[in-house]
């Protein structure tokens, strides 16, 4: 478990969040008959669902939410 206060950090609490559902992904991955397009899959999933989650928030977001596409 993530020891930050209960309140603010709420930043690192998604990260913290993001980092946590690929872990699962990453192993599934890892026995797949593809297993780097699969991780690539996992982690722009994830980071995906990161950048939702902040941009769903009045804080500045993440640098890398700002790129698109390949980037």
């Amino acid at each position: 478990p993530l020891l930050l206060p209960p309140t603010a950090f709420a930043h690192l609490r998604r990260q913290a969040a993001a980092l946590a559902a690929l872990r699962p992904r990453m192993n599934a991955c890892c026995r797949h008959h593809t297993p780097l397009p699969c991780a690539r899959r996992a982690w722009t999933d994830v980071l995906d669902e990161f950048c939702t989650d902040e941009f769903g928030v009045k804080t500045r977001q993440f640098h890398c939410c700002r790129r698109h596409g390949p980037a």
